[in-house]
């Protein structure tokens, strides 16, 4: 399978469309994150819409930042996120977890007003620390909780891990046996 990546187009000064294409996990949820913080800086009124076509699958990481996104664009006044051409199985993925009574889920749509040159592909960032990681991993899992209590059952082993995680980290920093430190460093 070809890598997975996410690629952003400004529609108009106050919309902006976001493709995820491959898979949506954990290990580019940050990049996610930062481009909506980024995009924000530039114009607090920008609101996403999260293009699902090419994507096969998300886990649960980067549906808890996709709730994020969600509330913080709802609480701004502007609406929840719109997700369009969620296939079946993303779809499914989706509702199991409650975010389609937060996501502006639309039907199957042939293109957006965005040009395909006027794509970007958004860049990895990996000066995240694995501390920083956990956290938003977290974060996500919380997120998750909060829009549906049957997810508590769900996650409570994968938040029990990530929290064991953190501490450990913690631990490690505490004791300058941090590897992100030792990078830094070099």
């Amino acid at each position: 399978m070809k890598e997975s990546t996410i690629e952003f187009a400004k529609v108009m000064d106050d919309v902006a469309v976001l493709r995820i294409q491959g898979r949506g996990t954990f290990q580019n949820s940050m990049d996610l994150q930062n481009l909506t913080r980024s995009l924000l800086e530039q114009n607090p009124n920008v609101r996403f819409i999260i293009d699902l076509d090419k994507c096969v699958t998300l886990d649960s990481t980067f549906m808890g930042t996709l709730a994020g996104i969600s509330v913080e664009q709802n609480k701004a006044g502007h609406g929840y996120l719109t997700v369009l051409n969620t296939h079946e199985h993303t779809l499914h993925l989706l509702r199991n977890l409650g975010l389609a009574y937060i996501l502006d889920i639309r039907e199957w749509t042939d293109s957006t007003t965005a040009h395909e040159k006027e794509f970007q592909k958004v860049a990895s960032d990996h000066s995240a620390t694995k501390f920083e990681q956990i956290i938003h991993m977290i974060k996500a899992h919380e997120q998750l909780i909060d829009l549906d209590s049957q997810n508590e059952v769900r996650f409570q082993s994968v938040l029990k891990y990530l929290k064991e995680s953190l501490n450990q980290e913690k631990m490690r920093q505490d004791q300058g046996d941090d590897p992100d430190q030792k990078k830094e460093d070099e």
